[in-house]
């Protein structure tokens, strides 16, 4: 426990002393959130008032709407800054020394995911009390203890589903660069498949099928569902319009006419969790025979 505490400890700080490190884990944040500020509000918010005309509750709405998708979106990108490390370690032999050392394999691997969970949860959270605060500015409210809860809840899944995930592909990188490269990847991609960029109504059918199984899109519609729940029933009045606009932002997610219920979501967000949990026992593994 103590070896564990100790490279827990080093891979954090580690982390936070590289700056830039921090900020590329951020970098996905800040383009969706620079392009949401510049053009993508305006455009919400006409087409909201398309269907319901120009009413109060409008702003808050679409502002708690790309307030979750972000959150969801730096559950997978500093996860993968977190996890940089790694790699790290892997070019520059330190984690030679490491299993040299009186220190078991699995005590290295689980302190590089314990520090990324960390890492995740105190950024996310973070980013979660700023959202907060942003959407009371533009005359929403802050959500009540439960909803905060349910939130806390959502968002420690999707780290521990991303982070899971992310140290899986990443034991397959072997230089920086490729991290890099990766980071890239993934930030772009991201963004489109949460629907953080654009609604997921108007993607294709099949990127809005990969994206309806992927555990991140389906953290980010609970979440969606928490925060938009008062300023849904606030703006929308016929069941009919909100039934077409939750569908089409990305709030409901459907498998064909089948529509995923919350508790299924979550069920799937777990079978995530045991996946690639054994998928990277698996790995290191066999890494250990080589």
């Amino acid at each position: 426990m103590k070896n564990i505490k100790s490279l827990t400890k080093r891979n954090l700080l580690l982390f936070f002393r590289d700056k830039a490190t921090v900020f590329f884990s951020f970098l996905s944040v800040i383009i969706i959130l620079g392009l949401y500020i510049l053009f993508l509000s305006d455009l919400q918010v006409q087409s909201v008032e398309e269907v319901v005309g120009k009413i109060e509750g409008i702003k808050p709405l679409v502002n708690s709407w790309v307030m979750a998708g972000l959150i969801a979106v730096s559950t997978v990108t500093l996860s993968l800054g977190a996890l940089g490390v790694v790699v790290a370690d892997r070019e520059n032999n330190a984690m030679n020394d490491f299993l040299v050392a009186p220190i078991k394999r699995e005590q290295v691997f689980l302190s590089y995911l314990l520090s990324t969970i960390i890492i995740a949860m105190i950024i996310s959270l973070t980013l979660f009390v700023i959202a907060e605060i942003y959407i009371i500015s533009s005359g929403g409210t802050v959500l009540t203890i439960i909803p905060m809860l349910k939130v806390i809840g959502i968002i420690a899944l999707c780290v521990l589903s991303s982070s899971l995930l992310m140290l899986f592909v990443i034991s397959f990188l072997k230089s920086e660069q490729s991290v890099g490269v990766l980071g890239t990847i993934v930030g772009t991609m991201i963004g489109f498949l949460t629907g953080a960029y654009v609604p997921m109504g108007i993607m294709p059918k099949g990127v809005q099928i990969v994206s309806n199984v992927i555990p991140v899109s389906q953290g980010a519609s609970l979440l969606r569902k928490i925060f938009l729940e008062k300023p849904l029933n606030d703006v929308f009045t016929d069941s009919k319009a909100l039934s077409e606009y939750s569908k089409m932002q990305g709030i409901d997610l459907y498998f064909g006419n089948f529509k995923l219920s919350p508790s299924f979501m979550i069920c799937m967000i777990i079978l995530s969790i045991i996946v690639f949990s054994s998928l990277n026992i698996i790995r290191f593994k066999r890494m250990k025979n080589k």
